[in-house]
């Protein structure tokens, strides 16, 4: 980054405030939140006919509502130094940018060919030989071949990992289970989305009943699409972790889809009791790791940047697998495992730590009753340390840890806030769950939306190895974000929200991942859906 650019980049907090805006719009119903320089008018305008709608006063700290009830159409904000960026107000516009969010995984099918009417983005079908095993396991020898082909690209390089895959499979199939009742169509999209996770990971399940890690290259793809990343693709070794995450999502897809889909509900619920059965016979945690494991790939283990305790261990991906199988099977021997491991404190739901996911499922079924006193004060209490943190930032966001993908992390906090207000009846942890999606799609230091193709001011040059490449611009690609590790020393190190750039090189802040996606898909579709009805009550009894 130039010497300018970065001191001009470290002092926009200092520099007087421009008029910001979240860009993917706001709900004619909701009081949609601005900020502008105190002390000034602002005017109000529709961005056709640039007539005056409202007067404005921000007050001292800049933040403000826009008037409610305003009618569907585009709009603007200036006074007498500055100009917003356009934005639509109508639910249209929201649910816009969740498909479009969602309209990105089609771009990570990995093993499909790609042709997009929209967009005309076009390649053919890679990877169809996914792949050998890296080492010899218990059941098969180094070099074994097993059919892993499909499933999704992890990122912006051609990797595919259980770690990621079970995460955002289960957060699709949330917004899914949510927009049920209100939009089928949309809900439709999300869970079949979800299965292209949710099928790949059955191939990944070793016949004991354990499932394999990851999916990639010895070395990491040179900068060419898909098609022409021609290096053998290797499975690599087994883990209680993975194996634990998996055995949950796919006890959580059995529930969602066994009224529908009773088969394929039936495989899921299977490979669910076939993993956990495996993972009784492991009783501490159990990685199949080898040096050099990592040469093309990322490791989603402990390790030099990812060093959370959480990893040391795997009592939170146990305790959601026992929490979704309870919920779905109503055994009491899951119900009493998961009721002696509930986490004593509340994470955000990331693959470190995913046992919140169980924590929510298990708070909206009346079969966990008993449970629910204890774990309604535990995530309240981590609720009203999100809502200090927030009312606490200039941006009004509750993470303070920017990290690699500090943004999935803003849209995980939003989700507990969104959470927190329907259990507590209180609108403002509402609000504050609002605030992380303007963040997002906006309202931050940058005047940017982190969403490819999201909005006036777009991330525009992201790091994607088959962008870059074909160089073409995938639209509804969230970013990773602000990071002041800056591992690929580009961004300015050490400056928290401020370790930004948007730097196609910069794969420490301006990479894609299928989860970051998910977790934004969660957030708004909790904005717009609310925690809707969840399956847990109606699962079929197995």
């Amino acid at each position: 980054m130039k010497p300018l650019l970065m001191l001009l980049a470290l002092l926009s907090l200092k520099l007087p405030a421009q008029i910001l805006v979240n860009q993917s719009g706001y709900l004619a119903a909701e009081p949609g939140q601005i900020k502008a320089p105190p002390g000034q008018t602002l005017l109000l305008k529709s961005a056709s006919s640039d007539g005056i709608i409202a007067t404005l006063s921000p007050p001292a700290d800049g933040w403000l509502s826009l008037p409610i009830g305003l009618g569907p159409g585009w709009y603007l904000l200036e006074n007498e130094q500055h100009r917003s960026e356009v934005f639509p107000i109508g639910l249209d516009s929201q649910k816009q940018s969740l498909m479009l969010l969602l309209r990105a995984f089609h771009y990570q099918h990995a093993g499909q060919p790609l042709l997009d009417p929209a967009t005309g983005l076009r390649r053919p079908a890679a990877h169809l030989q996914d792949g050998r095993l890296a080492h010899d396991d218990d059941l098969h020898p180094q070099g074994h071949y097993l059919d892993a082909s499909g499933g999704w690209y992890d990122a912006g390089d051609y990797g595919k990992y259980l770690a990621t895959t079970t995460i955002t499979a289960a957060r699709l199939l949330d917004a899914g289970q949510q927009a049920e009742s209100r939009d089928p169509l949309l809900a439709q999209a999300l869970i079949q989305e979800a299965q292209v996770g949710l099928d790949w990971l059955l191939k990944m399940q070793r016949l004991d009943g354990a499932f394999y890690r990851k999916v990639g290259g010895a070395s990491w793809p040179e900068l060419v699409p898909p098609h022409q990343d021609r290096q053998p693709r290797y499975i690599y070794g087994v883990s209680t972790p993975d194996s634990a995450k998996a055995s949950a999502v796919l006890a959580q897809a059995a529930r969602q889809l066994m009224p529908a889909q009773p088969e394929l509900g039936q495989r899921y619920l299977a490979a669910a009791e076939s993993g956990w059965r495996w993972l009784q016979s492991q009783p501490q945690q159990r990685i199949d790791w080898h040096p050099g494991d990592d040469g093309g790939s990322g490791p989603y283990i402990y390790n030099q940047w990812d060093q959370q305790p959480s990893l040391q261990h795997d009592r939170d991906d146990r305790f959601w697998a026992a929490a979704e199988l309870f919920l779905t099977t109503g055994q009491a021997d899951y119900l009493e495992y998961a009721s002696q491991h509930l986490p004593t404190t509340i994470g955000l739901f990331e693959w470190k730590d995913p046992s919140v996911m169980g924590v929510i499922h298990l708070l909206a079924s009346s079969r966990a009753a008993p449970l629910h006193a204890l774990l309604s004060e535990r995530l309240l209490q981590r609720c009203r340390q999100l809502k200090t943190q927030a009312e606490a930032s200039e941006f009004r966001i509750a993470n303070q840890r920017f990290i690699w993908g500090s943004n999935k992390m803003v849209a995980e906090q939003g989700i507990l806030l969104a959470q927190c207000a329907s259990l507590s009846g209180d609108r403002r942890y509402r609000q504050l769950a609002w605030h992380q999606w303007h963040y997002l799609m906006g309202l931050n230091p940058f005047n940017q939306s982190f969403v490819t193709g999201l909005g006036a001011r777009p991330v525009r040059n992201l790091h994607h190895i088959w962008a870059r490449a074909a160089k073409v611009s995938p639209p509804g690609m969230m970013v990773g974000g602000p990071n002041e590790d800056s591992q690929a020393s580009i961004a300015p190190k050490g400056q928290g929200m401020l370790s930004y750039v948007d730097d196609a090189r910069d794969y420490s802040v301006n990479e894609f991942a299928i989860d970051y996606n998910a977790a934004a898909i969660g957030l708004i579709g909790q904005l717009l859906h609310g925690p809707g009805p969840h399956p847990a009550d109606t699962a079929a009894s197995h």
